[in-house]
């Protein structure tokens, strides 16, 4: 029996794009995946195309904290536990629209919501004997800032989609180092990913001028299959056992430059991000010092 034979990994997203490429290439490796996303009639056909025993896919809005839970309550009465978490799920949005929580979209969606749900599952990413958590940052992080009084970008004359979104990927980075760093006397490994400049319907519908960039990239873009290797090394090869705290790019790890990236911003972004998504102490807690 393989190292990933029977693994249960759960992906956001996986109704599309790399979500969708991620599932068609861990079912074969011997993983059972549980999988969400907002289109019923997507993952209804996804459910279709592999037996119930190995796809286990829910309609959720992984922003709202009820239907993470009941999202999580199936997938562990399916399965009996998770071995591996993909936070997959992004956007890219042509202006700024607000949740129903009242926080600018693109923040929520592409960081809070993985901030939450990774806190709900550590417990059960605890149980399993190397659990793995690997979130898609991007490197347009380079450009990302962060400022502990403008989180959402808010303030700025106009708003910038761009810098909404690198500032959101610059924090799905300074999470994954800050979290690996909390549990770093756990099992569980915690890396951050860049999956390349890859052909998704988010990219093609870029608005404006970045749709103009996003066509412009098609020849150094890359299928949604090749976007997904190196979360599928991450999620199922032994040689990455016990990597933490790491940026990886093309199945290697790559030095990280941001200068906002530092120690006590990461540990301020933490304290933050546990406010908005309104997580109690005993969460907060969790390997500080």
């Amino acid at each position: 029996m393989s190292f990933f034979q029977d693994k249960v990994v759960v992906i956001t997203g996986g109704s599309d794009g790399i979500g969708k490429a991620l599932i068609e290439a861990l079912i074969p490796l011997g993983a059972k995946i549980a999988t969400c996303g907002r289109s019923h009639d997507k993952l209804y056909t996804l459910q279709m195309e592999y037996a119930r025993v190995m796809l286990h896919a829910v309609a959720c809005d992984v922003s709202k904290e009820d239907e993470c839970k009941k999202f999580i309550e199936s997938t562990i009465e399916t399965f009996g536990r998770i071995d591996v978490l993909i936070n997959n799920a992004g956007v890219f949005l042509p202006t700024r629209t607000e949740t129903e929580d009242g926080y600018e979209t693109m923040f929520q969606v592409n960081y809070l919501a993985p901030f939450l749900l990774t806190n709900l599952l550590l417990r059960e990413l605890e149980k399993s004997e190397q659990g793995r958590i690997i979130n898609l940052s991007s490197s347009v992080y380079a450009i990302g800032k962060f400022d502990p009084d403008n989180l959402q970008r808010l303030r700025e004359r106009r708003f910038s989609v761009l810098g909404t979104y690198a500032a959101t990927k610059l924090y799905m980075l300074m999470f994954s180092e800050e979290l690996a760093m909390r549990l770093k006397d756990t099992s569980i490994t915690v890396n951050a990913v860049h999956p390349g400049i890859v052909r998704t319907r988010m990219m093609l519908q870029a608005p404006g001028v970045l749709r103009l960039v996003s066509y412009l990239s098609l020849p150094f873009s890359v299928s949604t299959s090749k976007g997904a290797q190196t979360s599928v090394y991450l999620a199922s090869s032994p040689e990455v056992t016990g990597i933490s705290g790491q940026y990886f790019a093309k199945s290697k790890r790559v030095a990280i430059k941001n200068k906002f990236d530092t120690p006590e911003n990461r540990a301020l972004l933490w304290d933050l991000s546990l406010k908005a998504a309104q997580l109690g102490d005993a969460i907060g807690a969790r390997g500080a010092g």
